[in-house]
């Protein structure tokens, strides 16, 4: 089968996170299946950041054109990949991007995938917004965190930030329908537009 690379790539990894388990792995390699379960379920152990990508590292020229084959000829790189849970998303604990890097060890012969680093050395985490070691945390956390530093905002921060004013609301319910106006104006930015300006105000 002849590939368009831009979608094989897009269909791997969106088969990879919506289609791939153990009836898929059978389908896939067949009798021989036993032996690549095992091997994604070890690596996926260790961490699913990267899970597949190693995955297919470690699979023969031919194994890996069966992978690509079966996630091709299930979605043709045309389906748009569903979000990750928060929970398995990991961000930088200091800014919350999504640009980090963790070392691994690697084959110097092979290349081949042998594992994370040890996740409580922090010198081998690597944020590049922040532009140097940094300790990771998952997503959900990092939006906890932010959401936790909204809710203590005072109203001067509030109107400072939303460019919305007290004034300009009903007094008759506590002020609450200006806390709720500034709450939806700040479940109305995207998640980087949040992050920004809660790191500013850790800074």
């Amino acid at each position: 089968m002849r590939l368009d690379p831009v979608n094989a790539v897009s269909s791997f990894h969106y088969y990879m996170w919506n289609a791939w388990s153990e009836e898929e792995c059978k389908i896939t390699f067949g009798g021989a299946y036993k032996h690549f379960w095992e091997k994604w379920n070890s690596l996926a152990s260790k961490s699913i950041l990267g899970a597949a990508e190693r995955f297919y590292a470690e699979l023969s020229d031919n194994n890996s054109e069966l992978l690509v084959n079966r996630a091709v000829a299930l979605y043709d790189g045309k389906a748009t990949r569903e979000e990750p849970h928060d929970d398995d998303v990991y961000v930088c604990d200091a800014c919350g991007s999504r640009k980090i890097e963790i070392q691994v060890w690697v084959n110097a012969n092979t290349n081949e995938y042998l594992s994370d680093v040890d996740d409580d050395d922090t010198d081998c985490k690597w944020c590049a917004d922040c532009e140097q070691s940094q300790n990771f945390c998952t997503l959900s956390d990092y939006k906890q965190k932010m959401q936790d530093w909204w809710k203590d905002l005072d109203f001067i921060t509030l109107e400072s930030i939303t460019g919305l004013h007290e004034a300009d609301y009903s007094s008759e319910d506590g002020s609450q329908s200006f806390v709720d106006a500034c709450n939806d104006w700040w479940n109305s930015q995207d998640y980087d537009t949040q992050r920004e300006l809660y790191f500013k105000s850790q800074s």
